[in-house]
């Protein structure tokens, strides 16, 4: 196959990858907003779809192979290593959530509220205020007396 044919091939795969370099790429303009983790692996994912693109670009502009290898080669492991960083910190974030989480539950337990005993007794002082409210008025006009 011709470099044309190869750097139209791979131009066209990066601009597929758009699915996953575009969120990379928001992920990176959110800054402190995303995890430090997350940011790694959208950095990892942004140099492997740049990758691509420039091995792109390398396959029209150059007639060897050198200069493309050269630069899929380091590429590849920079975004591998990108991504290995970024699953280390993943793991230490997800450990250092577990222990808050861990702290967190470990508080003793609140007291039960009172406030259903205040109500009980309040509505039942109300209630035999009623009663003796309403027996002193039969008493005092003698409802039902006729």
């Amino acid at each position: 196959m011709t470099h044309t044919v190869l750097s139209l091939g791979a131009a066209l795969m990066t601009a597929a990858g758009s699915a996953w370099y575009v969120p990379a790429y928001t992920a990176l303009r959110a800054g402190a907003d995303r995890p430090t983790s997350h940011r790694t692996a959208a950095t990892a994912c942004l140099t492997g779809w740049a990758t691509v693109g420039g091995a792109a670009v390398g396959l029209l502009l150059t007639e060897g192979w050198w200069a493309v290898a050269a630069t899929v080669v380091s590429g590849a492991v920079t975004t591998t290593a990108l991504q290995l960083r970024a699953v280390v910190l993943r793991r230490r974030e997800s450990k250092e959530a577990a222990r808050d989480w861990a702290e967190l539950r470990a508080a003793p337990p609140l007291p039960p509220p009172r406030r259903p005993r205040a109500l009980l007794v309040t509505a039942l002082c109300m209630a035999a205020a009623m009663t003796t409210a309403v027996a002193a008025l039969v008493t005092a006009y003698g409802v039902g007396a006729d």
